[in-house]
């Protein structure tokens, strides 16, 4: 449907992030969804909400990051849905788990908002 075709997840249990990120990305013309955990986000997926890409925390209560990645990729029909990596883990085991288990692009906090953009758009377009 149109008005899902600019639509981004954010998946944060910090309020502070998830309203800091909604307002860049709806700031340059994204419609915004949030879940405050990994859980609550692959419910709405699951759910059928639509959305063309995901930007996810890695370090959250009930279900992390990686095991957004291993659900939600674990479904056919989501094997092309952008999933990027916002997290305080900059480690690069992490960034190369992140990686194994589907993720698009993996950013470490603090990051560059431009280049956060610049990756979202380039994934969208393919998608």
């Amino acid at each position: 449907t149109a008005e899902n075709i600019n639509s981004i997840l954010i998946v944060d249990d910090s309020i502070n992030i998830r309203h800091y990120l909604a307002s860049t990305l709806e700031k340059v013309g994204y419609q915004v969804e949030q879940a405050k955990d990994g859980r609550e986000a692959v419910d709405k997926l699951f759910g059928g909400l639509s959305v063309k890409a995901v930007i996810c925390d890695i370090e959250m209560p009930r279900l992390d990051g990686y095991g957004v990645l291993e659900e939600v990729k674990g479904k056919p029909e989501f094997q092309s849905l952008p999933i990027i990596m916002l997290t305080s883990r900059s480690n690069e085991k992490h960034r190369k788990l992140a990686f194994n288990l589907g993720a698009s692009a993996y950013f470490s906090k603090p990051y560059n908002e431009q280049e956060l953009l610049s990756t979202i758009s380039q994934l969208m377009e393919v998608c």
